[in-house]
């Protein structure tokens, strides 16, 4: 129970974290030349991975605390739903960086 616990505290952090970072650098992004960068490509690729991390977070949240409730095995859902938002996060910073041509 402890393992779950601690593995969706870290989600629910890597995905405010990368929102937080993510927004701050679209935020910041003044020149952004038309014939290599998009700044509207790089803001789809942080919405859409911000909002699959947080979908994911939360299904996966959910998923674990049902599973704790019914007194099954929850770590492995927990674990995974880390991976998954972490990876959907990576994935939003990748598509900054292929959008702006950083």
């Amino acid at each position: 129970m402890a393992l779950s616990a601690a593995a969706l505290v870290v989600a629910v952090a890597v995905a405010s974290i990368s929102a937080v970072a993510e927004l701050f650098w679209l935020l910041f992004l003044d020149y952004c030349p038309p014939a290599t960068c998009s700044a509207e490509n790089a803001w789809i690729a942080v919405c859409v991975a911000l909002a699959v991390a947080a979908l994911v977070t939360v299904i996966g949240g959910m998923i674990t605390i049902a599973r704790i409730a019914r007194r099954t095995i929850a770590w492995p859902v927990a674990c995974g739903t880390l991976i998954l938002c972490a990876g959907a996060c990576a994935i939003g910073f990748a598509g900054y960086v292929s959008a702006t041509g950083i």
